[in-house]
């Protein structure tokens, strides 16, 4: 399929080429501010920002699908798109969070990033997706050995921005349940209701995952760069 003619000419934001749409709007903003309409440009640039940061959101979306398909299916449950989103169709603690609404599609997309990166960073993944079947020899073993240390760190650079979500005096207990909550839910697929007896401790872990995915999706464009 040939490309448009005049697509090579539309700018980029962020590393990606903007649509004729967007790079319309751009070009609105623009004359706006250079006619002195400064309430107009700063309407446009807002409409502009949400339609950027959906289309984000939607390429996020369909590259955690992609890149999660993998794992779960080796871990018994398959991954699907629906109307609704991104779902997982086994009985898992992510899921059944889904499901019921509490949480949304892109803090469920960055549950399943993070679960990616946690179980790659356990040693018998990281052996079985590093070394092909019949390998072997120290290739292979240095190959295991880079992936884990890779995964451990993006664990670690996802925890940490999760712990800093609740640095301030006070809220350590608040730091370790939303990091605790989030290794058995999103990492291993736990249900929350295994991890607590009552109603009120159930509703509070539920909040504190939520709110580190949603650290975790703010996060999503760096996780990973530096060892790419």
């Amino acid at each position: 399929m040939s490309r448009p003619r005049n697509a090579a000419r539309l700018p980029f934001v962020n590393g990606r080429p903007l649509t004729a749409a967007q790079a319309a709007r751009l070009q609105a903003v623009s004359r706006a501010e250079a006619s002195g309409q400064t309430t107009r440009a700063r309407t446009l640039a807002g409409a502009l920002a949400d339609d950027l940061a959906a289309a984000r959101d939607e390429v996020w979306l369909r590259e955690a699908l992609a890149e999660t398909r993998a794992l779960e299916a080796a871990r018994g449950v398959r991954l699907e798109r629906t109307a609704a989103g991104l779902r997982l169709n086994g009985r898992d603690g992510l899921e059944m969070l889904r499901t019921s609404g509490r949480l949304g599609p892109v803090q469920e997309a960055a549950g399943l990033t993070y679960r990616r990166r946690f179980e790659a960073a356990q040693p018998r993944q990281a052996s079985s997706l590093a070394v092909a079947p019949g390998g072997g020899g120290r290739g292979a073993a240095e190959a295991v050995a880079l992936r884990l240390a890779r995964a451990r760190r993006e664990v670690a650079r996802m925890e940490a921005a999760v712990a800093a979500r609740y640095a301030g005096r006070g809220r350590a207990a608040s730091a370790a349940d939303a990091l605790m909550v989030l290794r058995e839910v999103a990492g291993q697929g736990r249900s929350i209701r295994s991890l607590a007896a009552s109603g009120a401790r159930r509703d509070r872990l539920t909040r504190r995952l939520g709110e580190a995915l949603e650290t975790l999706a703010a996060i999503a464009g760096g996780v990973g760069a530096q060892d790419r």
